[in-house]
């Protein structure tokens, strides 16, 4: 047990350790003070307008809402890494132990969190309901969010038994994200299919001009919520239970606890060694775009698509790049199509609203404002080797934008796919093309000037890397003084024709000033 201990401290120190940067580990703090106040406030909210049961229901509700997104964040990457197979692999300690460590070491900070947020609930419920009442609903809930665990993390590892069919990593990790997505999405889109005419009647009749009338509304919603889940067979069978009854439920969660928990184990283990060496061996190696074009520029290109090869985090970063985009894109359309979004302004500027929208997601990505410290290591050969840095920069430039391409691209074949696209569409995509790659000229200049290179886990590069927030006040007065510009032609009723063809001109101009600027006029620092 005191080895098992030593395992899982290990693991927890290694994956879960602070921030080296004071600045970061201030916001990081602030950061968590501020969610847990936002969860308690909604709690509240719910508290003083619906009814206790339905305060039960939506609380027991969050707090497995809450436990999935910190399993899918913070979990996977500790049990699926195999980053600790080079330390373990050689020393006496079986396949089964090290899962088994990771596993715990994994769930036990989003447990952890869940169960300091539940403090105020608790509290909340012994006002409500008896001190049994309050103890055994905490307890519940605890079990629920172990069991939501344990499921998610079985499902997976079968995914992860099968890691050697997919292609490349870039595939395994898309599909794994996918389902996650998937699961975690699905009982939202049954419960919106099965509600859409309930839920159209109270968007209908939502009234935010008094807050007695905005209470009214949200609880009209909560209500639906609360109703349409007793009505499944899942609670219809749970809560008429005695207390013998509900004893026999918890046995029986417990058992379902251990059976998944054991599974996973196994189901891990029995790879570990396999996808181990696969992972050190294969992720490891250089990766190189081959081209028969001889080019100085497309030597520097390959250099910058080497360096996102090189890490699988730093290529699903890409791939993140690439898809949130059209995710948000599908979302606003289908609101905009089932006329959820009961505002005359949105449906007078809705091409406004979607070419901003666009423009503000496919900019606001970890892979443009962080292009230097992604090199780690490597970013001393840039130093030394006769390499030129404005080329350097400027390929850097190239790649972000490549990927906000793809992904504006694909969020204006969508709108085109819902009928809504047209010639000036057509314009405002490319203003927005125009756009990006100005944006991505900028975003990286903090970065070129203090990289952050000393990292073990790629993920350092970008997740407590303040040049990430910093980046964002080199580009982001761009995106506001065009998005206000834009807005400002609209409010003075000039035609949408004038105002796309003086919005791709304006960003025309200032891609050809930047360019010009940092570029011919040498102003890259050397």
């Amino acid at each position: 047990m005191k080895d098992n201990m030593t395992l899982i401290k290990f693991f927890l120190t290694s994956f879960y350790a602070k921030p080296k940067q004071p600045m970061i580990q201030v916001l990081l703090f602030l950061a968590i003070i501020y969610v847990a106040i936002q969860y308690v406030v909604l709690m509240l909210i719910i508290y003083f307008i619906a009814t206790p049961e339905e305060f039960l229901f939506y609380n027991v509700l969050l707090s497995n809402g809450v436990t999935y997104i910190l399993i899918a964040y913070f979990a996977i990457s500790v049990v699926f890494s195999q980053s600790d197979f080079s330390i373990f692999a050689h020393l006496p300690i079986s396949a089964k132990r090290v899962v088994k460590s990771k596993i715990i070491s994994g769930v036990v900070l989003p447990i952890m969190v869940v169960s300091i947020l539940s403090i105020p609930t608790f509290f909340i419920l012994l006002i409500e309901f008896k001190l049994g009442v309050a103890v055994k609903s905490i307890s519940f809930l605890l079990v629920m969010n172990v069991v939501i665990t344990l499921f998610l993390l079985f499902i997976l590892s079968i995914l992860n038994h099968f890691r050697t069919v997919f292609i490349n990593t870039s595939v395994y990790l898309l599909i794994r994200m996918t389902v996650v997505l998937g699961i975690g999405i699905s009982p939202i889109l049954y419960f919106l299919i099965k509600n859409y005419h309930a839920i159209r009647i109270v968007l209908e009749k939502l009234d935010v001009s008094t807050i007695s009338s905005l209470s009214a509304s949200i609880s009209d919603f909560l209500d639906i919520g609360y109703h349409f889940a007793m009505q499944q067979s899942l609670f219809e069978t749970i809560l008429p239970l005695s207390a013998s009854q509900s004893f026999i439920y918890f046995i029986l969660l417990f058992v379902l606890c251990f059976l998944l928990f054991n599974a996973t184990i196994k189901i891990i283990a029995s790879k570990y060694y396999e996808h181990g060496s696969l992972v050190n061996k294969v992720e490891k190696t250089t990766k190189v775009w081959r081209s028969s074009i001889k080019s100085t520029w497309i030597n520097y290109l390959q250099r910058e698509y080497w360096i996102i090869q090189s890490e699988p985090y730093f290529k699903l970063q890409a791939i993140l790049g690439v898809i949130l985009t059209p995710i948000c894109t599908v979302i606003f359309l289908i609101f905009i199509q089932m006329n959820m979004l009961k505002t005359d302004w949105i449906a007078n500027y809705e091409s406004y609203v979607f070419s901003n929208m666009v423009l503000l997601m496919s900019c606001m990505n970890n892979i443009s404002g962080t292009p230097y410290s992604r090199e780690g290591k490597y970013y001393a050969s840039s130093k030394t080797l006769p390499f030129d840095p404005q080329k350097i920069y400027v390929t850097k430039a190239v790649i972000s934008s490549c990927i906000s391409t793809i992904s504006v691209v694909i969020s204006y074949i969508i709108l085109m796919i819902f009928g809504k696209g047209d010639m000036i569409m057509g314009l405002f995509l490319l203003s927005t093309l125009l756009l990006v790659f100005t944006y991505n000229l900028l975003s990286p200049l903090y970065d070129k000037k203090h990289p952050l290179l000393d990292w073990s886990n790629p993920s350092e590069a970008i997740k407590s890397n303040p040049t990430v927030l910093i980046s964002l006040l080199y580009g982001l007065p761009l995106l506001i003084i065009m998005a206000l510009l834009h807005f400002s032609l609209l409010t003075f009723g000039i035609s949408q024709w004038i105002t796309a063809l003086f919005m791709l001109i304006t960003s025309a101009l200032c891609t050809i000033t930047l360019i010009y600027r940092k570029t011919m006029k040498g102003y890259v620092d050397n």
